[in-house]
C-alpha cells in the first residue's frame, strides 16, 4: 500500500492511498477533517486528485457537518469558558434585547430573563461575539508573531491576512501572502506558532514533500510531526 500526501486548496492536506482492494476512487471524512481517499492500484493519482477537487464542495459540507455535531457547545450563565484572552460571562437581565460588550479581558452576554437562553437565534448571537473576540484577539496577535518569526529565522513573506477560515488553520499563496484563521486563537500558543511556521515554510518550499518537512524540522527543534500530531487533535470548527 502507498501513500501519498497532496495539498488541495480550501481542502487542505489530503491522503491518497494506493489500495488493490478498490475498484474507484472512494472518499473517506474522519474525525478532525481529516480526509482520505481509497485509490485502485492502476489508477494515476492525479486522476483521485480530479475528483476531489470535482467531490470539493461535497466534502466541506460534510466536513462542516461533521464538525458542527463534534464540537457544538451549548451556552447558559454556569457556561465557563474562555478565548486566548477573554473570559466569557453571562448575565440574565432586565431588559428588551440581547446585548454583548467586549472589553480587553472578558465578553458579557446579556440576555433578557423573559428569552429562552437555548433558542438558536441567542445561541448564534453569542457564538458571533465569541467569533469577534477571536477577531480582535487574532488581529492584535498574529501578524506581529509572524513578523516575529520570520524575523528570527530570515524568512520573508509579503502579507499576513486574517481570515474566518474554517477549512484550514492557514495557507501561503505562491507570492507569499500568508492567510491565517482566526480560529488559532482557539490553540495554545506553541501550537499557534507551529501553524505560523507551517506557513512560512511554504515561503521555501510549495509543497508537502521531505524537503518541505525536514526544512520545518529546523524550525521547530525537529518536533514538526510532533505538533502536526498534536494539531490534528483541534478543529476550526465549533467551540
Amino acid at each position: 500500500m502507498k501513500e501519498k500526501k497532496i495539498e488541495i486548496d480550501e481542502i487542505g492536506e489530503v491522503t491518497f492511498v494506493k489500495s488493490k482492494r478498490a475498484k474507484f476512487a472512494r472518499i473517506t471524512i474522519k474525525p478532525g477533517g481529516v480526509v482520505r481517499v481509497s485509490v485502485p492500484a492502476l489508477m494515476p493519482i492525479q486522476y483521485a486528485k480530479k475528483f476531489v477537487v470535482e467531490k470539493k464542495t461535497w466534502i466541506l459540507k460534510h466536513i462542516e457537518e461533521q464538525n458542527a455535531k463534534s464540537f457544538q457547545l451549548v451556552f447558559d450563565e454556569n457556561t465557563e469558558y474562555r478565548t486566548h484572552s477573554h473570559k466569557l460571562e453571562i448575565y440574565r437581565v432586565d431588559s428588551s434585547r440581547l446585548q454583548s460588550k467586549i472589553s480587553s479581558s472578558r465578553i458579557q452576554i446579556l440576555v433578557p430573563k423573559f428569552i429562552d437562553i437555548y433558542k438558536s437565534e441567542v445561541q448564534e448571537f453569542i457564538q458571533s461575539s465569541i467569533i469577534e473576540t477571536w477577531r480582535k484577539e487574532a488581529k492584535a496577535l498574529l501578524p506581529q508573531r509572524t513578523k516575529e518569526l520570520a524575523q528570527k529565522y530570515d524568512l520573508d513573506y509579503v502579507s499576513v491576512t486574517i481570515r474566518n477560515t474554517k477549512s484550514r488553520w492557514g495557507s501561503c499563496s505562491f507570492h507569499n501572502k500568508i492567510n491565517l484563521s482566526l480560529h488559532l486563537m482557539k490553540l495554545p500558543s506553541p501550537l499557534q506558532d507551529y501553524v505560523i511556521l507551517h506557513e512560512l515554510a511554504h515561503t521555501q518550499h510549495k509543497h508537502h514533500q521531505p524537503p518541505f518537512w525536514q526544512f520545518l524540522d529546523t524550525l521547530t527543534n525537529g518536533k514538526a510531526k510532533i505538533l502536526d500530531r498534536e494539531l490534528k487533535l483541534f478543529s476550526t470548527r465549533g467551540f
